[in-house]
């Protein structure tokens, strides 16, 4: 018999949409698994639209509102399961992706979880397919990250699966790779409890995939089977850009960092992307925007290299330097235009 899984849909204040979500869990579940919607909001909406539903399986429950770590994490202190997938209470899955993920768990037990390729929706409502080859990352050639390519036939989906099994731990700290919609966890095979932390304002999904798997070899999905939706409002992209990239170097210092048998394997590739992202960082400071621009620069010049520097520099300098910045993020635009004006005659 097939292993029960938990669903954990964390939400807020996003009842016209937590529905498309909820139907979509409902096809992708068995009858033995559970759904818990942890919800934060002030309202009751979106227990009005679980009462309709009348099914056994969902289990509603609310909490004060402190993120959604702090959901995610009181969903899985509820969930009766060692299987826990989670999904955003503005995605979507597609109706087979618990059935592969779960096929491809109990095929290799030695692997600690499974995730996904997805695709993707705009606000405009474009569909974007095979998306997790479009999200930014710096190198995506699977078999360059996860080894051979593998195969699966499974009955009643049609086409064959391509999917990978290995040691992701490397690539997650190149950057985040996983979708937490995406994501199936198998909570038996860790090595410690695993928990999201909550106070991150973005990237905390990126800090927990890669606790993840730092647990074991992991399994990559390249099928679409969740889907990021771009058409609710309050996304995390509102979150400035300067926080945003705080909250990287916070993952790439605190959790791969402080690794010893992790650095020791390729210290020199570690440190290129703690100086990537220490450079992006002084770069978003000095290009506006930045009320307390030299305070930020002094507040984290434990980073050295030119954010140190910056921190030395009186406030008449700075104001130099990010006009510079400024002058120069303008000039790179309009060459931009330029070649994609004379591209297109």
């Amino acid at each position: 018999m097939s292993r029960a899984i938990s669903v954990i849909i964390p939400t807020y204040n996003r009842g016209a949409y937590l529905r498309r979500t909820i139907d979509s869990v409902l096809a992708a579940c068995s009858g033995r698994d559970e759904i818990i919607v942890v919800d934060a909001a002030e309202n009751r909406e979106a227990e009005a639209l679980i009462e309709k539903y009348g099914n056994l399986q969902i289990k509603y429950v609310r909490q004060v509102n402190e993120g959604v770590s702090a959901a995610r994490n009181y969903g899985l202190e509820l969930a009766r399961n060692d299987l826990v997938a989670y999904i955003d209470d503005d995605d979507e899955w597609h109706p087979k992706k618990l059935y592969i993920q779960r096929a491809l768990l109990e095929k290799h037990p030695e692997a600690v979880a499974c995730f996904t390729n997805i695709w993707a929706t705009t606000s405009d409502g474009d569909t974007l397919g095979d998306y997790l080859f479009q999200w930014g990352q710096p190198v995506q050639d699977w078999n360059q990250l996860l080894g051979k390519t593998r195969n699966l036939k499974l009955e009643g989906f049609a086409q064959n699966i391509d999917y990978y099994l290995g040691d992701h731990y490397f690539n997650q700290m190149l950057d985040d790779y996983v979708l937490p919609s995406s994501l199936l966890i198998d909570r038996s095979r860790f090595k410690e409890d695993l928990f999201y932390r909550v106070g991150m304002q973005r990237n905390e999904s990126w800090l927990y995939t890669s606790q993840v798997c730092r647990q074991g070899p992991v399994i990559y999905v390249d099928v679409d089977l969740a889907c990021h939706h771009g058409d609710a409002p309050n996304r995390l992209t509102s979150i400035p850009h300067v926080e945003t990239v705080l909250s990287r170097l916070y993952v790439l210092e605190n959790e791969f960092g402080g690794r010893p048998e992790f650095l020791e394997k390729d210290p020199s590739a570690f440190n290129e992307r703690l100086k990537r992202e220490r450079n992006v960082l002084f770069a978003a400071v000095m290009s506006g925007g930045v009320e307390r621009r030299r305070a930020t620069l002094m507040d984290n010049a434990h980073h050295g290299g030119r954010i140190a520097l910056g921190a030395r520099i009186p406030e008449f300098g700075l104001s130099l330097v990010s006009l510079s910045f400024r002058l120069a993020s303008r000039l790179r635009r309009l060459i931009r235009r330029q070649r994609a004006h004379h591209s297109s005659q």
